[in-house]
């Protein structure tokens, strides 16, 4: 192993220093370099687009100066020419100034029209130039004078002047405002308004008359018996006039009271527009107020068709349509006693002649229904189920906005739920273990049909000579000996004689199920006995309270008597 040689301290230093200093040059000569480069490139470059485009701004040059330049140039001096002959032109006229003023004009025009001769083609210039600009401001100013003018029309009828409209659509309205008011005179056999319009184009800013104004304007034309009045137009109708409107403002707004019940905090307004509209009426066109009350309070009778739902009777249909049954009857001949889905019927209803919606709050409690979890026992076989929890529904209080037409709701929007108590969670505990297959004293959950040799049954789950079969009778030919099975694994719980039963064989399956099985001429378990699913277990004989060779089979499910039917086949 060779041993690396070490310089001293000293020279190390001198070492590094000479080559630090070496590298420092070289990076300097490095930057002269392309920095000297890079001058004579950008020189080279420039010197090269100097030579390229030379000749094209001469080109350029020569055309500017042949063509815009020397009649720039030219005009330039035509106008400092001018500007020195007005400057002599003011000095002559102030001083022809001391003989009058009229002698300074005359002194100032010659030399003006003296200017303009001398220099007519720099004055043909200015004007070739000034006049499109002028005419062009003048079409500007004469456009803006017109746009801000308010045009309009002047309505006559009759050959009379009645008023300043906007447009024909006003007359339009006013004209059927008049037809409408003027339906009671008209029927009456009195004269109505004359139509016979006539138009005149007017400029100029006016106040232009309303509809109404007009509508005015041609009763009180017609010369026909007329009066102030208070008209109600319900969705742009009239349906007739007062003569207060307060009156009729004061029984629509009795209305709407009467509407709110008690709930006077309640929204009551009008599903159609309402208008009170003051102006003159014919006198056959306005009612009492009797009358009015009478129309606004009424209601009217309308006939709709209705299609027959499933579950409909002729009494709930009346009830729910608040109509009688007879009145049905009577609308829809030949309607009998019991309706079929989907028929049509008429139903005739009586409906509001102004129709109130109703909006109103509503706070009241509701239940929250509990959810149900289930948790899994791997120590618990799978029919296994238990209830650990009971679930508990909560209750909470909501707050809705309610719209109702005629007392029918319409529309419900919710606004507010508040919680008054939790609703508790139901738990059950349900078994995920596996049971073993015949497996002695453990039951599958299933049943098997008892007697695998026996399929007639001679009596059925139900009530038999004034008392009620609890299970099923087995038999069929050569039915006594046969081999009676356990329908499932258990513990014997009872093998031994039972009353009634005679030699009796009751398993208990462990999951809250049992079966019995009676009348047996031989027992082949005892009691205590852990019993496998198919086993054989007794013999079909009968014993007891029998009329002959079976098996009575029962099924009890938490100590109640099932079907036997509902667990095997």
């Amino acid at each position: 192993m060779s041993v690396p040689f070490h310089l001293p301290p000293h020279d190390v230093l001198k070492r590094i220093s000479r080559m630090c200093r070496f590298d420092y040059l070289r990076f300097c000569r490095f930057l002269y370099i392309e920095g000297v480069q890079s001058a004579r490139i950008s020189r080279r470059a420039g010197r090269r687009c100097y030579r390229f485009f030379r000749p094209i701004g001469y080109l350029l040059r020569h055309i500017y100066f042949n063509t815009l330049g020397r009649r720039l140039e030219r005009s330039s001096e035509e106008f400092r020419r001018a500007g020195r002959r007005f400057k002599k032109s003011l000095r002559w006229a102030k001083r022809a100034k001391k003989h009058g003023i009229g002698s300074a004009f005359r002194v100032f025009f010659h030399a003006m029209r003296w200017e303009i001769t001398e220099h007519h083609e720099f004055a043909r210039a200015i004007l070739n130039i000034a006049v499109p600009v002028c005419s062009v401001l003048v079409l500007a100013l004469t456009i803006r004078y017109w746009n801000g003018m308010d045009f309009g029309l002047v309505l006559f009828n009759q050959g009379e002047r009645l008023a300043s409209i906007a447009n024909e659509q006003t007359y339009e309205e006013a004209t059927e405002m008049v037809k409408q008011r003027m339906v009671y005179d008209t029927a009456a056999g009195e004269a109505g308004v004359k139509f016979a319009p006539a138009f005149r184009l007017a400029a100029g800013k006016t106040d232009y008359q309303s509809a109404d104004s007009v509508c005015n304007m041609l009763i009180r034309q017609s010369n026909g018996i007329i009066e102030e009045a208070s008209g109600l137009y319900v969705d742009g109708r009239l349906t007739g006039a007062v003569k207060s409107a307060a009156d009729l403002r004061y029984m629509l707004e009795s209305r709407l009271t009467a509407s709110k019940g008690k709930n006077q905090n309640a929204t009551a307004r009008y599903t159609a527009n309402i208008e009170t509209v003051g102006g003159l009426y014919p006198t056959a066109s306005v009612m009492s107020t009797e009358a009015m009350r009478q129309f606004i309070n009424g209601s009217r009778t309308e006939i709709t068709t209705y299609t027959v739902k499933q579950g409909d009777t002729v009494s709930s249909l009346a009830a729910a349509k608040h109509t009688a049954a007879d009145s049905l009857s009577r609308i829809n001949p030949g309607l009998g006693s019991s309706l079929r889905a989907g028929d049509l019927l008429q139903l005739q209803l009586s409906v509001p002649n102004l129709e109130v919606e109703l909006i109103q709050t509503v706070t009241y409690e509701t239940e929250i229904p509990y959810t149900t979890a289930t948790k899994k026992d791997d120590t618990k076989y799978t029919d296994f189920t238990q209830v650990v929890t009971q679930g508990v529904n909560g209750k909470q209080r909501c707050v809705d906005i309610v719209h109702s037409i005629n007392g029918v709701e319409t529309k419900r929007e919710n606004i507010s739920k508040t919680v008054l108590a939790k609703p508790v969670e139901k738990v059950i505990l349900t078994g995920s273990k596996k049971r073993p297959v015949n497996e002695k004293g453990v039951a599958s959950g299933t049943f098997l049909w008892p007697i695998p040799s026996l399929r007639e049954i001679t009596s059925y789950f139900e009530w038999r000579w004034g008392t009620f079969h609890k299970g099923i009778d087995i038999s069929g030919a050569n039915a006594y000996g046969s081999t009676i099975v356990a329908a499932d694994g258990g513990v014997v719980e009872l093998a031994d004689w039972n009353d009634g039963y005679g030699e009796c064989v009751i398993i208990n399956h462990g999951n809250g199920k049992k079966t019995l099985y009676g009348h047996c001429s031989s027992l082949l378990v005892s009691a205590g006995e852990a019993v496998s699913k198919g086993q054989p277990i007794a013999r079909v004989g009968s014993t007891g309270y029998s009329t002959g060779a079976h098996c009575h089979f029962e099924v009890i499910v938490g100590g109640v008597n099932k079907n036997p039917l509902d667990y095997v086949s």
